[in-house]
C-alpha cells in the first residue's frame, strides 16, 4: 500500500486523490468535534470552508432541522449555535439534528479530498476504527493532516503516524511511505507514552488553554474514547454503520 502523509493540505494535487482512501485529520478540534457530533446522535455533519456558505445550506435546511456550528481563531462565530468545542456536541444540543460546520482549518480540506474513493475523519479519539476500515478498503492511502493556518501541527502528524503505526502492527499492512509519512511515524513513536502531554505543550494546544479551552486539548488525546467512522458521503459527513 502506497501511504502519503501531508503535513498541510496545500500540498496535495485532487489529481492524484482518485481511487485512494483520503484521511482527513484535525485533532484540536474539527475531527474530534465531528465524531462527538456523530457519536451525540447528530444526522450528518455538512463542511463548509466559508461562515457565509454555511449560512445559506442553514437556510435551505431550515433552523428546525439544522444548527450552524464554526470558529474563527477558536473563538464560536458569532450568531452562531455552537462554536467547535466537542464539549458542546451532547445529545441533547444535537441529536436528531444536521449539523453545518466550519472551522479554520479542518473543514477547508474536504472539498480537496472529494475525487478520492474512500474519505474518512480520522482522530485520536477514533483511531482504531479508521485504521481498521483503511485496512479494510486496501486502497493506496493518502492522510490530509489540517495543520494550522497553513502550517505544521505536532498533533495531527502525531496522529497520522498514529494510524500508520497500527497498520503496520494491527494490521500487518505492507506500506511505502513518502518521507512525511516517516516522520510521521517516528513522531509517534517518539512521544507514544506521552501523547497528551505532546499535544498539550504544541502550539495549538498551548493557544487552546489560554483561551480556556484546555479540557478540549484533553478529550482529543484520549485514544479510541469516541469509536465512530465518519465518512463523507455526497458532501455530508455521516457513520458508516457497517463494520
Amino acid at each position: 500500500m502506497r501511504t502519503d502523509l501531508f503535513l498541510i493540505p496545500g500540498s496535495v494535487d485532487k489529481k492524484n486523490l482518485t481511487g485512494k482512501t483520503v484521511v482527513l485529520i484535525d485533532v484540536l478540534r474539527a475531527s474530534t468535534t465531528i465524531c462527538q457530533a456523530l457519536h451525540s446522535g447528530a444526522r450528518a455533519v455538512i463542511p463548509f470552508e466559508e461562515p457565509g456558505e454555511a449560512a445559506e445550506m442553514r437556510a435551505k435546511l431550515g433552523q428546525g432541522d439544522a444548527l450552524l456550528a464554526g470558529e474563527r481563531e477558536g473563538i464560536k462565530i458569532d450568531n452562531f449555535d455552537l462554536g467547535n468545542s466537542p464539549r458542546e456536541f451532547t445529545p441533547q444540543s444535537v441529536a436528531g439534528k444536521t449539523v453545518i460546520l466550519t472551522t479554520s482549518n479542518g473543514t477547508r480540506a474536504y472539498n480537496k479530498a472529494k475525487p478520492a474513493a474512500l474519505i474518512l475523519t480520522g482522530a485520536i479519539v477514533n483511531i482504531s476504527k479508521v485504521a481498521a476500515r483503511v485496512a479494510r478498503a486496501g486502497n493506496d492511502l493518502v492522510i490530509m493532516c489540517a495543520g494550522r493556518e497553513g502550517q505544521f501541527s505536532i498533533e495531527d502528524s502525531i496522529c497520522g503516524g498514529m494510524l500508520i503505526d497500527k497498520l503496520y502492527t494491527e494490521h500487518k499492512l505492507e506500506m511505502e511511505l513518502n518521507d512525511a509519512a516517516s516522520l510521521a511515524l517516528l513522531l509517534y513513536r517518539s512521544n507514544r507514552k506521552a501523547i497528551k502531554e505532546t499535544i498539550a505543550q504544541g502550539e495549538h494546544g498551548r493557544y487552546l488553554q489560554r483561551i480556556n479551552f484546555g479540557e478540549d486539548v484533553l478529550l482529543a488525546g484520549e485514544a479510541d474514547s469516541i469509536p465512530v467512522l465518519p465518512v463523507l458521503r455526497d458532501s455530508r459527513i455521516i457513520i458508516e454503520e457497517s463494520e
